[in-house]
């Protein structure tokens, strides 16, 4: 399922400070450029987080936002953003986050299959890492 979603054009480093918001609209922008997704996407995934809390903080300093595919996901794809400088989540330091990977799925089944894929993933670096 991830196999060529994730290039090096959709990979970016940032040394700015920024607060959570910024950090998710620059991480999305690999995405809006190659017309994977729309701007109602980013705003989608942030409004989620501003609804349902911080569930996008899915391990130490890794967020995964996404939203709904009818929300504004024209073509699947990964995006990832690397912080030198660490964001609060909802401007909670119980949540700094240093690695966003935002995903665009087209449909709910590639939705759950890359969620899945990428969780595979991380468990496998972290056993790694350990």
């Amino acid at each position: 399922m991830l196999g060529g979603l994730l290039t090096k054009e959709d990979i970016q480093f940032s040394s700015k400070d920024m607060n959570w918001e910024e950090a998710i609209r620059l991480a999305a922008r690999p995405l809006l450029q190659k017309q994977k997704i729309e701007e109602r996407y980013i705003q989608a995934m942030i409004d989620k987080v501003k609804d349902n809390g911080p569930f996008i903080n899915i391990g130490d300093h890794l967020a995964l936002p996404h939203a709904r595919p009818e929300e504004g996901v024209l073509e699947k794809g990964l995006s990832l953003l690397k912080l030198d400088r660490p964001v609060n989540l909802l401007d909670d330091p119980k949540h700094p986050i240093s690695v966003f990977i935002c995903l665009a799925a087209s449909d709910n089944n590639a939705h759950l299959e890359a969620l899945m894929s990428l969780t595979k993933i991380l468990s496998k670096k972290k056993i790694c890492n350990n």
